[in-house]
Formats: C-alpha cells, structure tokens, sequence
C-alpha cells in the first residue's frame, strides 16, 4: 500500500474514533454531581463506572471473534452511531442508580466495537516498521479523547446542565460515525480465513506462551490504569473542595487538572511508549513504564495534602508512565500471533484485560467506603485507595520478566513470519 493511501486513512481513523470515543469517562467527571442528585454512595458510583466496563468487555469479547470473519468499518461505523444514541437516552432518561446503571451498561456494550476493529485496521494496513508508532498515536489519540470531555463537561455541566451536555456530546459521536464511514478505507477479508475453524485458536493463542504472557501484562496495566482514570477526576475535586474551593470552581478545576493528566499525559506517554516499542523492544519499554508507574500509584493518593504544583506535576507523570507500556501489547499481539486468529487473541486481551477495568473503579469505591467508616483522614483514604492500584503493573512486571530476560521480544518473532506455536518464555 501507498504511504499517502495509509496515512490518509489512518488519520481518518485517529479522527473518527476521537470523536466517537467521547463517552468513556463522562460518568466519572458527573460523580460529584451525581452522587448529590441521585443520592448514591461512592461504591454505586464505582458499580456504575464498573458496569461500562463491564458492557465493553462483553462487547469486546464477541468482536474480537467476528474481526477474523467480519471486516472491521462497518463494525466501526454502526458502533459509534449507537454510542451517541446510547448517551441520548442517558441524557434524557437517566434519573437514578438503576436507570444510570442499565443505561451505560448499554452504552459500554455498544462501545465494545470502536477499539478492536481499529486495531485490526492498524494491523491490516500499516507497515510493520511502523505498526508501534502507529498504535502509539492511535491510542493516544483515544486517551485525548478520554480527556477532553473530563474538562468540558466540569465547565458546561454547571452553566448548562449536565444533561444538555450529554445532547451535545452524542452530536459529536454522531460525527465521529459519520467521518469513519466517509474517510476509512474498507479492507476486504481474506476468503481463506473465512474457511479456518475455532480449533486453531488453541495453538495460536492459547498454547502461545509469548501471547499468554502479553495478556496478562496488559490485564495488571489496565486494572491500574482504570482504576487511576475513573477516580483521578473525584480525587481532584475533592483535594480543591478541602482547600476551600466552591462547588462549582471544584468541579471545573479537577476535571482541568485530570484531563491534564489524563489526556496530555496519556497522549504523551502513548506516543511515546509507542516509539520506543519500535526502538528498543516491546518488552523491555512495558517494563520500564510499568515500574514507573507502580511507584507512581504506591505514593499518589498520599499527595492529597501536598502543595499542588508538586502534585499536579506527579499526576502529569503518572498520566504519561501509566499509558506509555500500552502500545506495547497491541504491537505484540500484532507479531507473535498468525494474522487468521489475531481477532481471537484481542478478544483473550480484552476478556482478562477489561475484566480488570470492570473490577478495579468498584474496588478503589470499596476502600474509599471502608476507610471513610474507619474515621481516618481523607490523606489515608486516597492513599491506600491508589495503593490498590499498584498491584496491576507488579503482576505485570512479573509476566513480562521471561520474555526480557530471554530476549524474546516482539520484532525478533516478527522476522519469524508471525506464526509462533508455543512461543519462548
């Protein structure tokens, strides 16, 4: 494929996919104003950011599968024009714990086939030389797009309603859906991977310890990362209204100073993480990102008090360190499984992976609760609250350890041909 063919496709993929992507941390920067309106607990909230989670890794689990027989635009399209429908009934129609629960569990579901297929596109026409680079901007691509709406939604919510907003941020996933089914080129599917049967998964994926060890690297990166990106918003707003900041200040000054961590951060760090990917290994850039990151959440939450210059600074690195190992795993999943199950091997990664995000906003509310009832101050609260976190990048680290010490990293596989059976490690 032509250079100018697959870069003007893959900017209309960063582009359609951001603005399709505008949904995920919505409900996290709504917490302060929803646990007021709705009366809900801090534990409902996390039920509530789990259940999205939760819809998307059951979403994710099917597409993954249908990517090997299915091509991956329309899966695309028709998920970003139901995402901004599913935000529409949440604007119109969510009224309390129950209704906000079933509401953006449907969203989640339908929100499960934005990510994958565009992974599958990366992976179909994409220069291998390139593919880290190119999953580096496309997931920080997304992560902006995680970001933006954490501050705009803290400025419009208050001035506007927190449910106009939503009306406007479906509009815009609306155009993201349009811009994908316009601008993305459709790659055909190969017939002979239509005629391959589910027994070739087993050897591919299943019995491909190399594969084995990426997924579970990328299930402890994402319960820390989740878990970080949902209660990074609360944590902020609350540090502001505990220095005597109003309500309203609060809300549209945490969610600036998350979508600083969060979205600037995170873009720099997946850009980045994605360019050492392609320089130094896959394996050896997770590793030293996961263990930035595992201090990162050892010590953040003991920050409550301190003077916010010196926290807004760790949150910036920890938004930058948090991010950066995840083009790695896409990338390796890319190299170290045959291109006939590679939608197979994204639906293990996202079955344990997601799972992990399902899990880890519930149990940050869980501690919060427990502490809270314990009567010790808000500086322990947050602190042991992210503590929990840290636990994902050390599994990490212990997976990724073999394939390091071994050298059996990414690009050497790579030059294999792909087609790993048990892999080393």
């Amino acid at each position: 494929m032509r250079k100018a063919g697959w870069t003007a496709g893959f900017v209309a993929l960063c582009l359609g996919q951001f603005l399709a992507h505008q949904t995920s941390l919505i409900f996290s920067v709504l917490i302060p104003v929803l646990t007021s309106e709705w009366r809900i607990s801090a534990s409902q909230a996390g039920v509530i950011l789990g259940a999205f989670q939760l819809g998307t890794l059951g979403a994710y689990v099917g597409v993954g599968f249908l990517l090997d027989r299915i091509r991956s635009k329309p899966i695309m399209v028709w998920s970003a024009a139901l995402v901004a429908a599913g935000d529409l009934l949440f604007a119109l129609f969510a009224r309390n714990f129950a209704s906000g629960l079933t509401i953006r569990l449907i969203v989640g579901i339908v929100y499960g086939g934005l990510y994958l297929p565009a992974l599958k596109q990366i992976a179909q026409t994409i220069p291998l030389d390139r593919r880290g680079t190119a999953t580096g901007i496309y997931v920080g691509t997304i992560v902006v797009a995680y970001a933006v709406p954490l501050y705009y939604m803290g400025v419009l919510a208050p001035r506007f309603g927190w449910r106009p907003t939503m009306v406007a941020v479906a509009a815009v996933e609306l155009l993201g859906a349009l811009v994908l089914a316009w601008k993305v080129p459709s790659v055909p599917l190969p017939a002979a991977l239509q005629r391959l049967g589910p027994s070739r998964y087993v050897g591919d994926v299943l019995g491909n310890r190399s594969a084995r060890r990426v997924i579970l690297a990328y299930t402890g990166h994402n319960w820390e990362l989740f878990g970080m990106w949902g209660w990074l918003t609360p944590f902020m707003v609350q540090l502001l209204l505990a220095r005597g900041g109003g309500n309203t200040e609060a809300l549209a000054r945490g969610g600036l100073l998350a979508a600083w961590a969060i979205g600037l951060g995170g873009g720099i760090g997946a850009v980045l993480g994605g360019r050492l990917s392609d320089r130094l290994g896959r394996a050896e850039t997770a590793m030293l990102m996961l263990g930035a990151s595992m201090v990162c959440s050892a010590v953040f939450g003991w920050l409550f008090s301190a003077p916010l210059i010196l926290l807004i600074t760790i949150a910036l690195l920890y938004g930058i360190v948090s991010l950066a190992d995840s083009p790695s795993y896409s990338a390796s999943l890319m190299e170290v499984v045959p291109p006939q199950s590679l939608g197979g091997a994204f639906s293990l990664q996202m079955l344990t992976g997601w799972g992990a995000t399902a899990l880890a906003p519930p149990a940050v509310g869980m501690v919060l609760d427990l502490t809270k009832a314990a009567q010790i101050g808000p500086t322990a609260q947050w602190g042991w609250a992210f503590v929990l976190l840290a636990l994902g990048p050390l599994a990490g680290l212990i997976a990724l350890g073999p394939l390091r010490a071994r050298r059996a990293d990414l690009p050497a596989v790579a030059r294999t041909g792909g087609h790993t059976g048990s892999g080393a490690g």
